[in-house]
């Protein structure tokens, strides 16, 4: 396998394109979607999608990016990586490096770590049992580590350390890493350019994205793809009242006659059609159609933006709505709270107030529940121009206790019960509001979803949707998807080590660990001249330590919060690496 500037995940039942400056769906030579529910059955519910991320600075003045059907050249995100010295920088060589999407398949990276075991089983003949067994080449071109010495994170694609010397050597039997039975990674930021769609100002923000899914006989997953998203503020800018979402624009099958609608307990926003015959004859540009009995696809939100930090397990904002559908609440945590869907808003394929925005305010209006020219999303209706604000469109029964509408309760509201018309509806599932601080991680991860009922109306493809999802819910909880305490999980992590460490000669070693101020550190005798320095969990340095002609260091870590990092310690090209935890 080879990386390329886009790549298509093809593990189960669905085929879904991701672009490298974080495209979703589309074929942009064509203008074509290419996600395909069922995989090879030529129909698609999905035409395109991307991140939308604004916040206010500190001057009041917002900035934001929002990512639609936008090619590389005309959008507001780039390929690669940003520095992390605080000017959230890159360069054209970097962008172009990284105009990539790498994929990773599972049993390639099994087969090598079976033979690396091997080799060092007496009980197992290579020859034997791995005749001519070589190294996929594409382990070498897996971007697990980053330029440090450019300024970017140390720690980028996560890979096993089959060593644990916190390097990336496929020769020493290191291996890419990433969940499911197949998965994709790609590196976008915010600061490539200006901002050609939305004409917003940058902030600063880095993305690594992992689209990932199983295959098997579980229906569920096998109609699902996940996209975790891990999102870095690299620039040094505080932005208040920050939002996250994700715009999707639901074709299913045919584009023109679709309703969209949410389910506000599940994180959940949806498209199903309008009528009981998604019909191909009738699709614009000739896209092939659902036909009887047409399906439900939507968007769960299953791990969220990390809300404000209040020192308590709750949610300081909007603790009602957090509690019933975002993570980690009442958990006995404080601080861990993940926001689930907190606004749905939905628009037309058309101009207007409530239709399509162009500019960064009205991009940013969509973001909190709000039409594009200021008009709030209200109760009933197509949502505009009514009187009752609301947090999310159409809802249905699933917001019993009124919490989109201020705790009054209200009648189920679904296009269907307003007898709305069909049409080619986009919508934007978004989480917020939260500060975003200079250097923090947001973990997002979101699952896509096909369900198809054999009988009946389009609603009991909503209501199979709706089963699935609670499968695909329970399913990331069961893996521990979310939560972690804002670090990330198994096969996300950026080392994941399987092996004993290398031995004396080879390794510095550091004590105590865990540490509380002092740590000791013991270098082998190639690296007893080295520098030394010490980065956090995203590569950032932390404190720098001159050349000593001493084989055993002892540094002051008293100022250094608590948490995890790494020392590095080079001389003359050898590097070493060892980690440890300040508490």
């Amino acid at each position: 396998m080879s990386a390329q500037n886009f790549y298509e995940l093809d593990v189960n039942n669905v085929r879904a394109r991701f672009y490298s400056h974080g495209l979703i769906g589309m074929d942009l030579a064509s203008n074509t979607p290419e996600f395909e529910v069922p995989n090879g059955g030529g129909a698609h519910p999905l035409f395109s999608a991307g991140l939308w991320i604004g916040g206010m600075d500190s001057g009041n003045s917002l900035r934001l990016a929002a990512m639609c059907y936008e090619p590389l050249g005309s959008s507001d995100w780039f390929p690669g990586p940003l520095t992390n010295d605080g000017t959230a920088s890159t360069t054209p060589a970097v962008q172009a490096a990284y105009d990539q999407v790498w994929p990773l398949d599972n049993s390639e990276v099994a087969t090598q770590q079976a033979y690396c075991n091997c080799l060092s089983d007496p009980n197992c003949d290579p020859a034997v049992d791995f005749p001519g067994y070589q190294m996929p080449l594409w382990f070498n071109t897996w971007p697990a580590i980053g330029d440090v010495g450019s300024g970017f994170d140390l720690y980028q694609a996560p890979f096993t350390d089959y060593n644990s010397d916190g390097d990336y050597n496929p020769a020493d039997c290191d291996a890419p890493c990433g969940p499911g039975d197949g998965s994709l990674y790609f590196i976008f930021n915010d600061k490539g350019g200006a901002h050609q769609n939305s004409q917003g100002v940058p902030i600063g923000i880095e993305v690594q994205a992992t689209p990932f899914a199983y295959d098997g006989p579980n229906a569920a997953l096998a109609n699902t793809v996940f996209v975790q998203y891990r999102i870095i503020n690299q620039g040094t800018l505080t932005l208040a009242n920050t939002y996250i979402g994700l715009f999707t624009d639901f074709d299913l099958g045919c584009s023109a006659d679709d309703y969209v609608g949410c389910d506000v307990g599940r994180s959940l926003w949806y498209a199903y059609n309008g009528a009981a015959d998604d019909a191909g004859a009738a699709c614009m540009g000739g896209a092939q159609g659902y036909g009887t009995a047409p399906p439900a696809f939507g968007a769960t939100i299953l791990c969220g933006a990390f809300a404000d930090y209040d020192n308590s397990d709750w949610v300081a904002q909007d603790s009602a709505v957090a509690a019933m559908n975002g993570y980690g609440t009442g958990d006995g945590v404080p601080d861990n709270e993940q926001l689930g869907l907190s606004y749905f808003t939905h628009y037309d394929n058309a101009g207007g107030g409530a239709g399509n925005p162009v500019l960064a305010n009205q991009y940013y209006n969509v973001l909190h529940g709000i039409a594009a020219d200021g008009t709030p999303l209200t109760y009933g209706g197509t949502g505009y121009s009514g009187t009752l604000p609301t947090r999310f469109a159409f809802p249905n029964d699933t917001d019993p206790s009124g919490y989109g509408t201020g705790g009054l309760p209200q009648a189920p509201w679904t296009e269907v019960s307003a007898s709305n018309i069909p049409a080619d509806r986009r919508g934007v599932g978004s989480m917020g509001p939260f500060t975003l601080e200079p250097g923090q991680i947001n973990r997002i991860m979101v699952a896509f979803t096909y369900a198809r009922s054999n009988a009946g109306g389009p609603m009991n493809s909503v209501a199979e949707l709706q089963a699935r999802v609670d499968s695909i819910r329970s399913f990331a909880d069961a893996q521990g998807f979310c939560g972690g305490f804002r670090e990330d999980v198994p096969c996300f992590n950026q080392l994941v080590g399987i092996n004993d460490p290398l031995s004396v000669d080879a390794t510095i070693t550091v004590h105590p660990v865990p540490t509380s101020g002092v740590l000791n550190i013991t270098l082998p005798a190639s690296l007893q001249r080295a520098s030394l320095r010490i980065v956090d969990t995203i590569g950032r340095t932390v404190q720098v330590e001159n050349k000593s002609n001493s084989a055993t260091r002892i540094l002051d870590l008293s100022h250094l919060a608590n948490g995890h990092y790494t020392v590095i310690a080079e001389h003359e090209g050898l590097r070493r690496y060892a980690r440890f935890a300040k508490e």
